[in-house]
């Protein structure tokens, strides 16, 4: 077993706008999962880029940002109407009860208490046990994620061993994965994949094809970490 990469075409909690021209320029066939946000994210766009990574045999994950709950709704629309593979939100049962056995997407909700933007985690590491294990027993519930680079209250290795290690099903990392050490963290911790947007994309401009190499070296490492089972 290998830790799984998502690329994030986001920065700052928003799809980039040039999400469409960095997707077609990258050449990385070991690359299986794509995402964006609703946030930031125009339709058509959105729809382009769904099918332009389902023709290409790649995944699409949509992360829904805007934490309230009209923007929970259009966001969860939105998954349906672009027939994405996964959806990422606030944790709803009415969500995970209509998604169970249907297939597409599957519902991969927050583990934790999250606010603002960008988003904070605020659960400490017993809270964060108890509420993997809650939700993962949950029919509909394909995978949780976690933000544990987005606090400071805690070691994020803490956060994620005491998560992974309740959650019956796979446990994604999300926002702030920047670097080698992280990911082996993450890798060490029984995590299912980590995310990476803005660290992945920040030479884009200037070096249209940075976000290849930098995204072939973050596969590279998501394969060399040795994964906890």
């Amino acid at each position: 077993m290998t830790l799984t990469f998502v690329l994030m075409l986001t920065e700052k909690d928003m799809t980039i706008p040039d999400a469409i021209t960095v997707y077609e320029k990258l050449s990385v066939d070991a690359l299986r999962t794509i995402a964006f946000k609703d946030v930031g994210t125009d339709p058509s766009m959105a729809r382009d880029l769904t099918d332009a990574a389902h023709e290409d045999g790649r995944s699409v994950l949509l992360e829904l940002a805007d934490m309230s709950d009209a923007g929970q709704e259009r966001g969860y629309r939105l998954a349906l109407d672009l027939g994405v593979d996964s959806v990422v939100g606030a944790w709803r049962p009415e969500v995970a009860h209509a998604f169970a056995g249907s297939g597409t997407p599957e519902y991969w909700p927050f583990v934790g208490s999250l606010s603002g933007s960008p988003l904070v985690l605020d659960s400490s590491p017993d809270a964060l046990a108890a509420e993997a294990e809650r939700l993962s027993a949950t029919d509909g519930v394909r995978g949780l994620v976690l933000m544990p680079y987005r606090q400071t209250s805690y070691d994020p290795a803490l956060l994620m061993e005491r998560t992974a290690a309740r959650s019956a099903v796979p446990l994604l990392i999300a926002g702030g994965v920047r670097d080698a050490g992280q990911i082996a963290a993450i890798a060490a911790a029984g995590a299912w994949g980590f995310t990476m947007g803005g660290a992945a994309l920040a030479d884009r401009h200037n070096d249209p094809a940075s976000v290849t190499k930098r995204v072939s070296e973050i596969i590279r490492l998501s394969q060399e970490a040795p994964v906890a089972r």
